[in-house]
């Protein structure tokens, strides 16, 4: 399938997100804080083309006792009061952006605009290690262990929402930030979901799979902050990864519970859209990135648990990689420039790398009637090249027809 098509079907699937969130937008039983003299004028108003304070309130249908509290300006109204009083005076609810002083512990900053790169790497964060409660007027917290991340999100978001104070505590494993309900509420507008994102197997917001280039480098940077890894081991495995999980419905494995197991075969149909989204986002950039399933689990419950992983391993996507995206995390940096560095560079014409390694293929499948991925890969290692680039060689040499896969990582001649 080209990947256009790709695109086009992940499109087809994605939910519709709003980018530009107003006052009137946002969870109605927020409450939200006026100016005082703009608040006792707009109820006075609708008092007055009402006749009174029971008349006006069986018309919208809200109590005597808040119509009266609110004309004084002694009780902040919810949105759905707001909305209702804006209605019936004929009151523009964009004129009223600039009357609001608070919502909830936020004073905001409207309307927020999330289609931009900060309203990007804002929702990458909560995807990736925030959560939006399913309540709409507790808080949205975010919980990463790096200090700096909470630092640099809580900047991100007073600059797109407004002002508003919280702390960031450690607990027993992680630190925690705990953000106002009513940017939650934008959140969920925006495609973050409320509660358990392995539940709702969620997508990347259309809006970003949708915009250019810059918006996609830092929703993808920060989603690599925080759920990403450098894999740089002894025996010379070099890539960069992530890994994602969701919970599936309706399907049964027969395997031991608490355990994660590898190597379990699982349904095409089923798929992890986050993780496919952020592929596309990477292919799109030039990157070439795969995704393996990584394993399943089952709980006590019975309830199954699949993991993958996308996976960044050829020398020239990881510097693709760390070109265009990189990652804002020193320590995962500097983790990377180590990969760099490590490879060694060996010139040959063209062909010659691709003859080389048919030459191993031919020779291993003459001795032993198959090959393992990790062969050919210890065989490039040898020359100076990639580990990983054995995935490229052994790809073109399947479309060739020379080899097939019998199973994961296990090569035979292609017979047919």
């Amino acid at each position: 399938m080209e990947f256009n098509q790709i695109i086009q079907n992940y499109l087809k699937s994605t939910p519709s997100v709003k980018t530009l969130i107003n006052w009137y937008d946002l969870y109605e039983g927020h409450y939200v804080r006026l100016d005082k003299n703009f608040q006792k004028r707009f109820f006075g108003k609708a008092i007055e083309k009402a006749g009174n304070y029971s008349e006006l309130g069986r018309q919208l249908n809200i109590g005597r006792k808040t119509i009266s509290s609110c004309s004084k300006g002694k009780t902040n109204p919810q949105i759905k009061t707001l909305k209702k009083i804006a209605n019936y005076v004929s009151y523009p609810f964009e004129d009223i952006n600039c009357k609001i002083r608070q919502i909830h512990r936020l004073r905001p900053n409207l309307p927020f605009n999330l289609n931009n790169k900060e309203g990007a790497e804002i929702r990458a964060a909560f995807l990736s290690d925030g959560h939006v409660d399913k309540n709409p007027v507790k808080p949205a917290q975010y919980c990463a262990l790096e200090k700096e991340l909470h630092k640099k999100l809580i900047e991100l978001c007073k600059n797109i929402f407004g002002r508003f104070e919280c702390k960031t505590y450690f607990n027993s494993r992680s630190h925690i930030t705990k953000f106002p309900a009513a940017i939650g509420s934008a959140l969920e507008l925006g495609g973050v979901p409320r509660g358990n994102k392995m539940l709702s197997n969620i997508h990347v917001p259309k809006d970003i799979v949708l915009g250019n280039k810059e918006i996609q480098v830092y929703y993808l940077r920060r989603v690599f902050d925080d759920e990403g890894d450098v894999c740089f081991d002894k025996s010379g495995k070099r890539a960069v990864r992530i890994s994602r999980s969701v919970s599936l419905k309706n399907i049964d494995f027969d395997i031991p519970p608490e355990r994660w197991v590898g190597g379990i075969k699982i349904p095409g149909y089923i798929k992890h859209n986050l993780i496919l989204g952020e592929q596309i986002l990477l292919i799109n950039l030039g990157i070439d990135a795969k995704v393996y399933s990584e394993g399943v689990y089952k709980n006590k419950k019975g309830k199954i648990t699949a993991k993958w992983r996308i996976q960044i391993g050829q020398q020239d996507s990881i510097r693709k990689f760390a070109e265009s995206i990189n990652f804002s995390l020193k320590r995962k940096r500097e983790k990377l420039d180590k990969i760099l560095e490590s490879y060694q560079y060996r010139k040959l014409p063209n062909g010659q790398g691709k003859k080389e390694a048919l030459d191993f293929i031919k020779k291993v499948l003459k001795k032993k009637g198959f090959l393992k991925f990790s062969n050919l890969g210890m065989e490039l290692m040898k020359s100076g090249r990639s580990y990983d680039l054995a995935g490229y060689y052994l790809k073109f040499f399947i479309d060739q027809k020379i080899i097939k896969k019998t199973q994961r990582g296990v090569y035979t001649y292609d017979k047919s």
